[in-house]
């Protein structure tokens, strides 16, 4: 669900791991409300708009998605690293044209993988290979020390 700590937990992994690749997805807000998203290219740390609040397509919800960041999504998706950190897998990503075979061929490609997931977009992930796990605010600290084991990541 929204707010849940999906993009906090992705941040915190990419903490602690050696040569992580990937994307994180952040909130923009503005006078405490949210207007949209940014991706941000975890090797790079380079920012691009994924979303605004307004009208046009292609859109979701509220948001217009700007398709130029989609080639910066493909590019994040094609680094060769030690775990790849896919924040997250949802309809914005999806109106992306190449967003599927991007992430098909760098989870075929990379060793270890954490995707945040919209529930729309589960039965997708688990087709891809990926373990769900469900996290709540009330459950944050024990999948984050369950993705940190599976994982095999140190903190």
């Amino acid at each position: 669900m929204p707010g849940v700590g999906k993009t906090t937990l992705a941040s915190r992994v990419v903490e602690l791991v050696d040569r992580p690749c990937g994307f994180l997805t952040l909130e923009v807000r503005e006078g405490g409300s949210r207007v949209g998203f940014d991706v941000v290219d975890i090797y790079t740390r380079e920012r691009s708009p994924l979303a605004r609040v307004g009208v046009g397509q292609p859109s979701v919800g509220r948001y217009v998605v700007f398709l130029d960041t989609c080639k910066a999504i493909e590019v994040a998706l094609s680094r060769k690293c030690d775990m790849l950190v896919i924040d997250e897998i949802g309809a914005m990503e999806f109106r992306c044209a190449n967003f599927m075979q991007s992430l098909q061929n760098a989870v075929v490609n990379t060793p270890r993988v954490l995707a945040t997931v919209h529930r729309n977009y589960v039965q997708f992930a688990k087709s891809l290979g990926f373990e769900i796990l469900w996290l709540t605010r009330d459950n944050w600290n024990y999948i984050f020390r369950e993705v940190l084991r599976q994982l095999q990541i140190t903190p």
